[in-house]
């Protein structure tokens, strides 16, 4: 047949595909519009949480005004007023749902006057809240003013989230909430210009951030529309190549080429996945001599998870990408590099084993160089350092499997280490992980063959150094493992979760000590350790009520110590919400190992503590740096109304000094080593040496 003349079959499909094409060109809306439309839904979308915090925070502000102002009317008035301007921007909300439900991309009219009536319910609660920040700084008390600055504060640093898809009205409200704050404070009567200079340097931080989230949002919403675009045009051209059969050999090739290409690499970064890279070691050890040998380089990215929990894993797959790219420029063609999942790469060579080792070496070197050179990222600049293991192995598809898996011991170990170096592997480190998997399979039967038991420490009164209060310690000895070290295996509980199953068991035998010595009745408290996992377990709060109802212990003697991984913002509203509820019940939250984890200082207000435990190591640096933190921290707890416990004390000098420092109690070796019997609880403990 002449290749000029079509079959009726083909120009059907011709003119099908045509007509699909021609349609899809009508429907399509201009990226302009459709990006506009998204926006605008995003902003409402998120004007329903600030509608609620506006609410909710305008009753804490009246609570707390309450007392102070001289006319309550006006405050109800004020009020008032906020129900009425949230139940309007409720309203608007639940009117614009079936707008935004039924069309991809509204009208510009329609467009313009949602904006209106979103950008009016906004600026009216701005001019409430300007008004209460008026009446605070001129009128209210010193706490009434700074809450009222600590309040307009949070609602302009939430608005660079909630109102990042409106760039002229999250300016507005974001500058007017904090100027207007910084005017009032200079007009004031007894004026603030630290304060105020300080709030014109928080609006400042606050656009830039608001700005960014709106570009960051705005390009993510344009890639999505584009890839839109991109399949539905995929699926017309699929729908025409399916009809004109012509071309359909050449079309399976190029796709079964396309989808080994795929198999083997990683779609994001574009390197070879764990297939694609045995693969490579596959094809590759057929060129290799008897005195060749592979290295495996395996490489965690340092504190990736924040990027993702504070920017987005759109703005983490950039990162990721961008990383991929950097390794890729620090190799030769013969090295095979490979995204071996989430943030972990790995990067294989090959060469005489008598020089692989020196050349490993300088390549994770330079790799390191190229990879930490900082990066511009959707207008962040970040600096990205990682964790890297080095292992060796012949060239057999077992070792080089196992090279991969003892690299990957070693990239853990540098973690452990402190991040950002790189560790050559170690048998010591496979020990050390056989033994970590011996304590996890040991500890699954340990509680119910009762290894387990409590010793008991006291924390005595500074100055008096009468026992207040034991801290319950678990110890285990095993048949089969000895004496296990408590950081061992409350490691492993931690990673396996056995440790709520633990945490029960301390607690219950904690509890019966208390009531079987007598302590309650002479005033003296006992302190049990939780992790955060038995925090954010379903139902701790009961159970630890249970635990108390059970034997017969008042709340009032119990104190639980928590880390400051508590401060995490991971999971702080659910632990907010648990201690809140333990706190209510009248049982003292405690701050263990203060100073060695999250920077909390900022945070203690957010949380129901009672009372911080200063890690030892501060107090063992009394004579250094440890007593400038150990007074700084105390008086900023002694503001917050939190008490002060200092743990690891060994002399009476320390003791002599944390006294003189405020510090409210004191325990350590000098006082008792921790121990199965309790000691009398009403007399002072023996001014002893250290042990």
């Amino acid at each position: 047949m002449d290749g000029n003349i079509s079959s009726p079959r083909q120009r059907g499909a011709a003119t099908d595909a045509s007509a699909l094409k021609a349609e899809n060109a009508i429907t399509r809306q201009p990226s302009g519009a459709r990006l506009e439309t998204e926006l605008l839904r995003l902003a409402y979308k998120s004007s329903l949480s600030s509608v609620f915090v506006n609410l909710f925070t305008a009753i804490g502000a009246t609570l707390l005004a309450w007392p102070v102002i001289e006319i309550p009317l006006i405050l109800l008035a004020w009020l008032s007023a906020h129900a009425l301007v949230c139940a309007g921007r409720l309203a608007n909300f639940m009117q614009s749902r079936p707008l935004f439900a039924s069309h991809l991309v509204l009208p510009s009219d329609m467009v313009r006057k949602l904006r209106i009536r979103h950008t009016i319910g906004q600026s009216l609660s701005f001019i409430l809240w300007t008004t209460f920040t008026f009446w605070a700084v001129h009128h209210g008390t010193d706490t009434v003013r700074y809450a009222g600055l600590v309040i307009i504060s949070a609602l302009a640093a939430g608005a660079t989230g909630t109102l990042a898809a409106e760039i002229r009205l999250g300016r507005f409200y974001i500058a007017g909430m904090l100027l207007q704050g910084a005017v009032a404070l200079m007009l004031a009567s007894r004026p603030d210009p630290v304060m105020a200079f300080l709030g014109l340097v928080f609006t400042l931080a606050m656009l830039t951030v608001h700005r960014s989230n709106h570009r960051v949002l705005a390009e993510s919403l344009t890639l999505r529309f584009a890839n839109h675009d991109l399949v539905e045009n995929l699926q017309a051209e699929q729908h025409a190549l399916a009809e004109l059969n012509a071309t359909l050999e050449a079309r399976v090739n190029q796709r079964t080429t396309e989808l080994k290409t795929l198999a083997e690499h990683d779609a994001l970064t574009n390197v070879l996945n764990r297939t694609g890279l045995l693969r490579w070691c596959e094809n590759r050890k057929d060129h290799l001599g008897h005195n060749d040998a592979f290295a495996a380089m395996f490489i965690d990215l340092d504190r990736f998870k924040q990027i993702n929990d504070g920017l987005g894993h759109t703005f983490g797959d950039r990162v990721l990408a961008d990383v991929a790219r950097r390794l890729m420029q620090g190799v030769s063609d013969d090295v095979a590099v490979c995204r071996w999942g989430g943030d972990e790469f790995v990067i294989v060579l090959s060469g005489p084993e008598a020089v692989l080792r020196e050349t490993t070496a300088t390549a994770a070197d330079h790799i390191r160089s190229l990879v930490e050179m900082p990066m511009d990222i959707a207008g962040h600049d970040l600096t990205i350092s990682f964790s890297a293991g080095i292992a060796f192995a012949a060239h057999t598809d077992d070792d080089i499997s196992e090279a991969i898996h003892c690299a990957d011991l070693a990239a853990g170990a540098a973690k452990r280490r402190g991040r950002g170096i790189t560790e050559r592997y170690d048998c010591a480190l496979l020990t050390e992980q056989e033994r970590n998997l011996t304590i996890a399979q040991s500890f699954k039967n340990a509680l119910e063959r009762r290894e387990f038991s409590v010793a008991f420490q006291p924390i005595v009164s500074a100055g008096s150094h009468r026992v207040e209060c034991y801290e319950a310690l678990c110890r285990w000895v095993s048949p089969k493992l000895g004496r296990v070290n408590p950081d061992e295996f409350i490691a492993v509980a931690e990673e396996t979760g056995d440790i709520v199953r633990l945490g029960a068991f301390v607690l219950k035998e904690a509890l019966s000590r208390v009531v079987s010595e007598d302590l309650v009745r002479r005033g003296v408290k006992v302190a049990v350790n939780v992790s955060v996992r038995q925090l954010v377990a379903p139902g701790f709060v009961e159970e630890v009520h249970s635990a108390l109802v059970a034997h017969r212990a008042p709340p009032s003697c119990l104190v639980l110590e928590v880390t400051e991984s508590v401060f995490d913002p991971r999971n702080r509203s659910v632990i907010l919400m648990v201690l809140t509820a333990l706190r209510g019940l009248g049982i003292e939250i405690h701050v263990d190992d203060f100073g060695t984890g999250y920077s909390s200082l900022s945070r203690l207000h957010e949380m129901p503590i009672s009372a911080l435990k200063i890690d030892k190591s501060f107090v063992q640096a009394l004579d250094s740096h440890g007593r400038a933190i150990i007074s700084g921290t105390t008086v900023i707890a002694r503001d917050l109304g939190i008490e002060i416990v200092a743990e690891g004390v060994e002399t009476e000098r320390q003791a002599a000094q944390l006294e003189e420092l405020g510090i409210n109690s004191l325990q350590g070796y000098l006082f008792g080593k921790p121990s199965a019997e309790i000691g009398p609880p009403t007399e002072a403990m023996p001014q002893a040496k250290a042990v």
